[in-house]
């Protein structure tokens, strides 16, 4: 089409788009592209040669071919992955993969970046020369951190845990380099940091919203030379500054926090806004507290209770829509940030996902 449109039809009927869409919405009942079930026309993609990302969830369906057959295309996200998945013929660079009934994965030799959410504990991973060219980032809601045997060469890890994790998980990875570790829920707690001696290469550390680390636990680490904390107590903060202090290691610390600060917002999970703007961060912090505040009020098998739960979410999304309004800071990460916050209470007050996506995206402004 000459207006830089084109019509696609993937097997869910017509639909218009710019010929040059780089990222692409295949999910079955979200991008309203692709038919729930039955065949798909993977032939489509011919006439979005500027496709570059493409989404993606449930059995394969012919998703791989189709990648492969366009190698143009370098980024897959797939969600409520099942079974085993070989995309060595592709050449993809940046693969995400979540949902428990994930088999055996096989990566390409183009691969550079993969990210695992909440892989199943039996999660299988064939990855080129183990892995030592990777960027791995591990995302587990709980502490049950897994990382498969097949990824042990890695030298780039972003671990991003609930509330506490061991650092014997990694006991088996034998070239790592960097690793960032992010706790998700209270009090972030890194236990067994002795293990990390077993690391040898280990030179850069960065510890996010560890507010429960023990300073005094933080071991002598031979080629360590960067140690960052982001979000943490002043008093750890001013511990471990002085701990290595003269050292070959450079200590970096944004985010800290008093201790009478955390004990009233600790599990409040827009805490750090408050670093780009205190107005801002303390507005969203006030918003989430009183939406904690009415559904804490709400019981689920009562009557008017969806009514009630429909309120309070509405209510979070409105007053975060008006801070951002004010502010205009809420970005692309603060967005997911102020999703998975909204999300939890859903799941809390036993409101459906699909229903929930509903309430959120109306009317929100941000």
């Amino acid at each position: 089409m000459s207006d830089g449109y084109v019509e696609v039809d993937f097997g869910a009927g017509r639909r218009r788009l710019p010929r040059w869409q780089q990222v692409l919405d295949l999910i079955p009942h979200r991008g309203g592209l692709v038919p729930a079930e039955g065949p798909v026309d993977w032939s489509q993609l011919d006439l979005l040669p500027g496709c570059l990302t493409v989404e993606w969830a449930g059995p394969q369906r012919g998703i791989v071919e189709a990648i492969a057959a366009h190698p143009t295309i370098q980024f897959l996200y797939w969600h409520d992955a099942v079974g085993d998945v070989d995309l060595r013929s592709t050449n993809l660079g940046t693969v995400q993969f979540e949902g428990p009934g994930l088999g055996n994965v096989r990566l390409p030799e183009s691969v550079e970046t993969l990210l695992l959410r909440d892989p199943p504990a039996t999660l299988q991973v064939q990855a080129p020369d183990e892995g030592h060219g990777l960027d791995l980032r591990y995302f587990q809601s709980g502490s049950q951190v897994l990382v498969p045997h097949g990824l042990r060469r890695t030298r780039t890890l972003w671990l991003w845990v609930g509330g506490a994790v061991s650092m014997a998980v990694l006991s088996h990875l034998t070239d790592l380099e960097q690793l960032t570790v992010t706790f998700d829920d209270p009090p972030g707690t890194p236990t067994e940091l002795g293990e990390l001696r077993r690391h040898h290469r280990l030179r850069t550390l960065r510890l996010d919203d560890a507010f429960g680390l023990d300073p005094e636990a933080v071991p002598d680490l031979a080629g360590l030379r960067s140690l960052d904390l982001v979000g943490t107590r002043r008093t750890t903060a001013a511990a471990v500054k002085a701990r290595f202090k003269g050292s070959a290691v450079k200590v970096s610390v944004s985010g800290a926090k008093a201790d009478s600060w955390l004990a009233q917002h600790m599990d409040n999970p827009f805490r750090d806004w408050i670093e780009d703007s205190k107005g801002f961060g303390r507005a969203a912090v006030a918003a989430y507290a009183r939406a904690w505040r009415a559904v804490e009020a709400i019981a689920p098998e009562t009557s008017g209770a969806s009514a009630a739960a429909e309120q309070a979410l509405r209510g979070l999304v409105a007053e975060l829509s008006s801070i951002n309004d004010k502010y205009e800071l809420i970005d692309t990460l603060y967005r997911e940030q102020a999703w998975d916050a909204y999300r939890a209470l859903a799941i809390r007050l036993q409101v459906p996902e699909q229903q929930a996506e509903e309430w959120f995206d109306s009317g929100r402004r941000f």
